[in-house]
């Protein structure tokens, strides 16, 4: 049977509760395959400043990936390592779309050298559940009149969080006003009954984030394990050498993964690390433990 060398795991609905805390079980668990010797890497859609509570908690401060794998940022140093910014004439463009539906934008920076982690659209106003994320979060938010007219020199991503309905009205209009110059995806939030659309430069996702990882650890695709529950995942599921998907997944999710585990709920993710180990199919990384 395979050994593996490397986790990947996703936080939102994966790592995290239904309530997005990080039970004690699934910190021990982390923590235990630390100490078989396996490299852990996070791989999220959030930012680093959103994730930095998660992180404490676990008590692992990784090379990890950020923003659906534009930004790989070592986190116990504080340095970024890799980022794919969004051409700033896209940028500007994308916006000026979101904003003529009557979105309020989110333009997500490249914080260490933007100082904000978020341009909003200042004419617009936010909707309840972005205002709470971003208490929730402590992110950094600086108002712009109109992101359309913006320089976007620092912009990784753009994105709205609006009603589903309204999510389904322009991911029917994106392609064909974009075409090959965008990839986006949108992103369930039960708690608020809304949608999270995202949208990147088309070499963004998570998989070449966590190559990007992987390569500086000598560590082949087919010796990582990748596990996530929303379609961000997919690339990273469809390409590891373990595609796992939680049970609480998107069914598109679950069919693409080689292996589906139990729902968050149920503390699946804990349950499968802990069989990882038990079973030793993990082969440790030299050094892992500083990563």
């Amino acid at each position: 049977m395979a050994q593996y060398r490397m986790i990947a795991i996703d936080l939102d609905g994966t790592l995290l509760s239904p309530k997005g805390e990080v039970t004690p079980r699934a910190k021990e668990a982390v923590q235990r395959c630390l100490s078989a010797g396996l490299l852990v890497c996070f791989a999220t859609g959030r930012n680093w400043t959103e994730s930095r509570a998660v992180l404490d908690t676990v008590e692992h401060w990784p090379t990890a990936v950020f923003v659906g794998g534009a930004m790989v940022i070592d986190t116990e140093k504080d340095v970024t390592l890799h980022r794919t910014l969004m051409q700033p004439e896209l940028a500007a463009e994308v916006c000026e779309y979101l904003e003529s539906h009557g979105h309020a934008v989110l333009a997500l920076q490249d914080t260490g050298t933007a100082g904000v982690d978020y341009l909003v659209s200042g004419d617009v106003p936010l909707n309840d559940a972005t205002r709470q994320w971003m208490e929730a979060t402590r992110a950094s938010v600086h108002q712009v009149n109109r992101l359309g007219r913006y320089a976007h020199e620092h912009t990784i991503r753009v994105g709205i969080c609006a009603t589903p309905g309204d999510i389904a009205v322009l991911i029917g209009e994106l392609a064909g006003r974009f075409g090959e110059r965008i990839v986006y995806q949108n992103l369930m939030v039960p708690a608020y009954g809304v949608e999270v659309l995202e949208i990147f430069d088309p070499a963004v996702n998570k998989w070449e984030g966590i190559l990007h990882v992987a390569r500086r650890h000598g560590v082949e695709p087919g010796q990582i394990v990748a596990i996530g529950d929303d379609v961000n995942d997919l690339p990273m599921i469809r390409s590891a050498g373990l595609g796992v998907a939680m049970g609480n997944a998107r069914p598109e999710v679950q069919a693409a993964a080689k292996r589906v585990i139990g729902k968050n709920v149920d503390e699946g993710l804990a349950q499968f690390l802990d069989e990882l180990v038990e079973a030793h199919l993990v082969e440790p990384v030299r050094g892992s433990a500083e990563c």
